[in-house]
């Protein structure tokens, strides 16, 4: 049926109510930003802090990995005659002093200083990437309740639009400009935008609820119109300092030193001994002085098993490095794949289809203006530029969701 040019206004309206915000606009006071919410998630992540105190710990006993073992003191009574038990009848009794001191073999203590140091590197790298991780997690829970908020504001938009469209339908019918099928499209299609909305405001609730396991009463603050630069800016960079690959090269670092050492090990280990008797009566005070060595002479039942093993978990850790570098780095260009046609499509949607589709329902609009167009065909022509810009939008939200994942392969800092 033919509509009046007198409905046509409410139509233009369309592309006012459907437009994404432009990108850029600074966040106004009273708005849960992404940085508020990760800042709050870092201050009460239990998960963060035992980290910290992981590496705490280790470094405070890196400190004494190098220091020698603590010296020994002992005191003996010797040549105590059976008979009487006396300290004082025999010159030989004497009380013995003895103080001594073992040196570990070669640089044994230098290398254990090193897998040390190690652990306490690996475990700042394990700070790290708890810390990368946990961003991921808000930054993903954010976008989780930006999308649907985002996405139902659409709805909310097209509803309103519908709506109008029905009252100017109702009017078109009376005068018989319009049919009662098109009243019944109409109908439908609030219904089924009703529905929609609800399950997207249901979705947002829920998306808030788990928000707020670390951004607190705050989740519950309106968000920003726009998304912020980390999701919708491509980072550089590459994955040599990712935190992961950190850690691993740290636990590389120290399997190497405890094969050091397990090689020091076939060296002997020597003893250093300095001993003061007290004698009984007027015989003079002794002292003695001895040096001890160990024998490794059981080699192939201590040490060489014991190097071979470590020998072994070196290797081990040489291939899950290079195992997980790899993983990793195949990821980073699976998103960059899905990045660029990602962008493909939001340019196609840009550049061509939405202007297309647009061009057509404005060429439907003439005609009806002209007593030659078809209501029916102007709601169909008219939501299917709906439906274009609210897949734009999914795209976007989609594009962003990428870019969580490659900022936390690539980010310098979280």
């Amino acid at each position: 049926m033919n509509l009046s040019l007198t409905y046509l206004p409410l139509l233009a309206l369309l592309p006012a109510l459907i437009a994404v915000a432009p990108a850029g606009a600074e966040p106004s006071e009273g708005l849960l930003t992404l940085q508020a919410a990760e800042r709050a998630a870092r201050q009460q992540d239990e998960g963060l802090k035992a980290a910290e105190y992981r590496r705490e710990g280790l470094a405070a006993e890196a400190e004494a990995a190098d220091e020698l073992p603590d010296p020994r003191l002992s005191v003996a009574l010797q040549n105590v005659p059976t008979d009487n038990y006396s300290l004082s009848d025999s010159p030989m009794t004497q009380t013995v002093v003895t103080l001594s001191q073992t040196l570990p073999p070669g640089d044994t203590l230098i290398h254990q200083a090193e897998a040390a140091n190690a652990r306490v590197s690996g475990q700042q790298a394990a700070v790290a990437t708890a810390d990368r991780m946990l961003h991921r997690e808000v930054r993903r829970l954010w976008l989780d309740v930006y999308r649907q908020e985002t996405l139902s504001r659409l709805l909310e938009q097209e509803q309103r639009l519908y709506r109008e469209l029905l009252d100017s339908a109702n009017t078109a019918y009376q005068v018989g400009e319009a049919g009662g099928s098109d009243l019944v499209r109409l109908q439908t299609r609030l219904s089924r935008i009703a529905d929609a909305l609800d399950r997207r405001r249901g979705e947002a609730e829920a998306a808030r609820a788990r928000l707020a396991r670390w951004a607190g009463e705050a989740a519950f603050l309106p968000l920003p119109d726009d998304l912020p630069e980390v999701l919708r800016d491509t980072p550089d960079g590459s994955i040599d300092r990712q935190p992961e690959l950190e850690q691993l090269r740290a636990e590389l670092a120290a399997a190497r030193a405890r094969v050091d050492v397990a090689e020091e090990q076939f060296a002997p280990e020597v003893g250093v001994k300095v001993g003061y008797g007290l004698r009984a009566g007027s015989e003079p005070n002794t002292l003695s002085a001895g040096v001890s060595v160990s024998l490794p002479i059981f080699s192939e039942r201590r040490q060489s098993p014991r190097l071979r093993g470590a020998q072994r978990s070196a290797q081990a850790a040489q291939l899950e490095l290079a195992k997980r570098a790899r993983d990793l780095a195949a990821q980073a260009d699976g998103i960059r794949a899905r990045l660029a046609a990602l962008d493909r499509r939001i340019t196609r949607y840009q550049n061509d289809i939405i202007p297309e589709l647009q061009q057509v329902a404005d060429m439907i609009r003439g005609e009806i203006g002209a007593g030659q167009g078809e209501f029916e065909a102007l709601i169909e022509a008219e939501r299917a530029v709906v439906e274009a810009r609210q897949e734009q939008l999914t795209l976007r939200l989609d594009r962003a969701d990428q870019l969580i994942d490659l900022r936390y392969l690539l980010e310098t800092n979280a």
